[in-house]
């Protein structure tokens, strides 16, 4: 077990904002929790998966959300707001008592720049420790979406908790799809987004069941592109090097949707191509993140492998929130290999195009490079 040093916090947001392909939160919102928590004097541990006792008790903290229509937005403006300090101790107060024992430590529930730290604040605000890797092996709109379900751990008891203090824990809950549909559900009903702590899980159960060292590689990953940015290197090179990830496409972006409701961003951009790809498009269709691509009107790299969107220049990560990806915004488009639990048959089940309706069969992104 170590402590991170703020340099370090830093560069994981960054390199996670690449894992992130769109969703996982922003670096911003990252970045706000890091000052909270310097003001405070939080200490951030990180534990190796390895260092976890057999019978310690682990749990998966995340933010559930996302689009809302301004009807709903508008009708719980004026609600009394908590900090997110005392919502998220109030959780881990409330799964503790219900579970009758500590809690060891916090796993991210996905990668991604401010859906994992968030993690990383819980283990500090809390004295525990954030443990190195995380559920997924980038980010995904869903809860279902998970190395938990493909491995079968139970996702109760968990608790939800809103941002005006309401508070529920779920004992039993029919399947990690019925969850799904009560979290998004909760978090619609407080404007659209609410915290869950799920997943308690002992430590040699938690082994075999998440992608590991992610939070270290995401650390390496930001601190390559860092490095290159200040040295006069070319960051998208130490981008491609580190992750070894794929250039996909180059352009300009001509023209994006994007659509808040049922708790998710929907949307899609369409990609201009330049240089080597003068002449081209390149469409990309997001449900929180960036999962199903389009070369010239034929899908190419799609879920469960990684689509991230980044500057041409700086090689940032760019979210589909806000105004990152906005038109005339010259980008290039990463494609990076998933981890091999998504390539087994439950994974494929979970987590392809015909999943979310296309039909398109999935095809590993090294067989279609």
């Amino acid at each position: 077990m170590r402590i991170l040093s703020k340099q370090e916090l830093i560069d994981f947001m960054h390199g996670a904002a690449i894992y992130g392909t769109g969703g996982g939160g922003t670096v911003q919102s990252a970045m706000k929790l890091l000052g909270e928590a310097e003001e405070r004097g939080l200490k951030f541990e990180l534990a190796e998966p390895e260092e976890i006792p057999d019978d310690a008790i682990i749990v998966c903290p995340y933010g559930v959300g996302g689009g809302v229509s301004e009807e709903i937005r508008r009708r719980f403006e004026s609600l009394p707001r908590l900090p997110q300090r005392e919502i998220i101790l109030m959780a881990v107060e409330a799964l503790e008592k219900h579970l009758g024992k500590r809690i060891f430590g916090f796993v991210p529930g996905e990668l991604g720049a401010s859906n994992s730290f968030l993690a990383m604040y819980v283990a500090a605000l809390t004295g525990t420790r954030a443990i190195d890797g995380d559920a997924v092996g980038r980010s995904v709109p869903e809860v279902v979406h998970s190395t938990f379900t493909i491995c079968d751990v139970p996702i109760t008891p968990y608790v939800i908790a809103t941002p005006f203090g309401d508070l529920m824990i779920v004992t039993k809950v029919l399947n990690d799809s019925r969850a799904e549909d009560i979290d998004r559900f909760m978090a619609v009903a407080s404007g659209g987004g609410a915290t869950v702590i799920d997943h308690p899980v002992e430590g040699r159960k938690l082994r075999k069941s998440i992608v590991p060292n992610t939070v270290e590689k995401s650390i390496e990953v930001g601190r390559n592109i860092r490095k290159a940015r200040y040295t006069g290197l070319d960051p998208m090179k130490a981008l491609i090097e580190s992750t070894k990830g794929y250039v996909l496409f180059h352009g300009n972006v001509e023209l994006r949707k994007r659509e808040g409701r049922e708790g998710f961003m929907w949307g899609s951009f369409r990609l201009k191509g330049m240089d080597v790809y003068r002449g081209k498009t390149y469409e990309v269709w997001f449900k929180n993140e960036n999962l199903v691509t389009w070369l010239n009107g034929s899908p190419h790299v799609t879920c469960p492998d990684l689509v991230s969107i980044v500057d041409a220049k700086t090689a940032e990560g760019l979210s589909n929130w806000g105004d990152d990806i906005a038109e005339g915004r010259e980008v290039v488009t990463i494609g990076i290999k998933a981890p091999d639990i998504w390539r087994t048959r439950r994974g494929l089940e979970l987590l392809t195009p015909k999943y979310f309706g296309f039909d398109i069969e999935y095809r590993p992104i090294e067989d279609i490079l």
